[in-house]
């Protein structure tokens, strides 16, 4: 086998790689748990209000979307001065997970530079867009808002389908498994979206439910990986091979 024909990479094993590797999971879960703690505090100072119904008394679990939390104004008319930042700040905090998930997955599972690369070339325009989505509420700059969501979904889904491939290749193929049923969700809930994208009508009930169970899979995922990161041994050995055979 010659190195021009084929090239091999090995999962990372030297111990300043793990020391980083294992603060980088740290950070992840925290911006997760940040995530649910902000949210949570977002969801109990919801005045009221879905596009089904606007006079719905405080929050719907599945009735309304993370994005209705982030409005200073309610969508029963109410003003959310308080919960819209919490819930801006819980946003942010999601991205910072992420984030963390595209930087994680690669390391995770192999150490293939190439795969790496690509990762961060779709994730980061995934999470910058994503940051842009709580800060530009639907209700003030309309269009805006869900072009910058499906922006975020277009390149997170390019990125999250490298990490689930490397995941299959590794000896952690039960993330594989994990992040494929998470992908499938929320690429359901993707489709179902743009296709009541520009309606008169209101969204139905799946829709926000859709997006929901989506985000419940998908911080699973993401501690799943964060959490494979900081206590998962090395896959010392094992090669991810690009190229070629010899």
């Amino acid at each position: 086998m010659s190195a021009s024909s084929e090239s091999e990479f090995r999962a990372p094993d030297s111990g300043h790689e793990r020391r980083v590797v294992r603060r980088g999971a740290v950070a992840t879960l925290g911006c997760l748990l940040a995530f649910v703690g902000f949210v949570a505090a977002a969801m109990a100072l919801y005045p009221g209000g879905t596009f089904l119904d606007r006079a719905h008394p405080g929050p719907s679990f599945f009735g309304n979307f993370f994005c209705d939390l982030t409005q200073p104004i309610s969508l029963s008319g109410v003003p959310n001065p308080v919960g819209s930042r919490l819930a801006q700040a819980g946003m942010l905090s999601f991205a910072g997970a992420l984030w963390g998930l595209f930087w994680l997955s690669p390391r995770c599972c192999a150490d293939d530079r190439r795969v790496r690369l690509w990762v961060a070339r779709l994730g980061t325009p995934a999470v910058l867009a994503f940051v842009a989505v709580p800060l530009m509420p639907s209700e003030r700059f309309g269009w805006m808002h869900a072009a910058l969501a499906l922006i975020s979904g277009a390149f997170g889904l390019g990125a999250a389908l490298l990490a689930v491939r490397l995941s299959f290749a590794s000896e952690r193929r039960w993330l594989g498994v994990l992040g494929t049923l998470t992908l499938v969700v929320c690429a359901f809930d993707a489709i179902i979206f743009i296709h009541h994208l520009g309606s008169t009508e209101p969204p139905p009930l799946l829709v926000p439910a859709a997006q929901k169970i989506a985000a419940l899979l998908l911080c699973t995922w993401i501690a799943g990986v964060a959490l494979s990161s900081l206590f998962g041994k090395a896959e010392r050995g094992r090669l991810i091979r690009g190229g070629n055979s010899a």
